[in-house]
């Protein structure tokens, strides 16, 4: 076997490995992904909604010590 062979033959191997790993996976059901998406939204916007208000917190502070406009 020649080198070409070789290479070729690991990378199909490779890829037919992870076919099989995928197929051994658990996947989310669509209620469960429903749920997740929900969370992830309602954590962005809590997070937003702290860098907000941090920001206006020290923005406000700033003014009060005669930083910036």
């Amino acid at each position: 076997m020649n080198a070409i062979t070789k290479s070729v033959r690991k990378i199909s191997d490779y890829f037919r490995e992870v076919v099989v790993e995928v197929g051994k996976s658990r996947w989310p059901s669509r209620k469960d992904m429903v749920n997740y998406t929900i969370a992830v939204i309602i954590i962005c916007v809590v997070m937003f909604l702290l860098t907000y208000a941090f920001d206006l917190l020290v923005t406000e502070g700033f003014k009060l010590i005669g930083i910036g406009g």
